[in-house]
């Protein structure tokens, strides 16, 4: 299974909730994790790592917190993402081909080469803009949803040929 770990899972439902307020306001670390049931600890170092990654700005003392760095359609879910979780990668060969024994010559690394090519370009065009206006969020599933069922049609197609 292909499955985003509890890091980068955690990443977004911080950033979420950091977009929920005005441009320019800093939200506690106690706030961000009793919103988002997120342990205290563990959230810190993924605030860090956003921190670092040029996701968040952080600010010190009484009115401190973090804030977005950048205007929310200017973060994408790939961006959070590859910050606290490394670049990402469906099959590690796509990532380090000399890690590989069976990368000369194997028929299905091409193939897994476009599937990565597609997930790259989906997750790098959602943004936090689209998560956090429902009107944005809802059109963003319902163009997911038109590809899916492009996607099956084509299939079925393809079989019947």
């Amino acid at each position: 299974m292909i499955q985003l770990t509890r890091r980068g899972d955690y990443a977004v439902s911080a950033i979420y909730q950091i977009a929920q307020y005005p441009k320019g306001h800093f939200i506690s670390i106690a706030e961000i994790s009793i919103k988002t049931k997120i342990p205290k600890p563990y959230l810190s170092k993924i605030l860090q790592d956003l921190c670092r990654g040029g996701i968040l700005l952080s600010r010190r003392g009484t009115g401190g917190g973090f804030t977005l760095a950048r205007p929310t359609q200017e973060i994408s879910l790939k961006n959070i993402i590859e910050v606290v979780e490394g670049k990402i990668c469906i099959v590690s060969c796509l990532n380090a081909a000399d890690q590989c024994i069976r990368a000369e010559g194997c028929p299905i690394s091409s193939f897994w080469g476009e599937v990565q090519e597609f997930m790259d370009e989906l997750i790098g065009s959602i943004t936090v803009e689209d998560l956090v206006h429902q009107e944005k969020r809802q059109k963003m599933l319902l163009q997911l949803e038109t590809c899916r069922n492009l996607y099956k049609e084509k299939a079925r197609a393809m079989k019947n040929v």
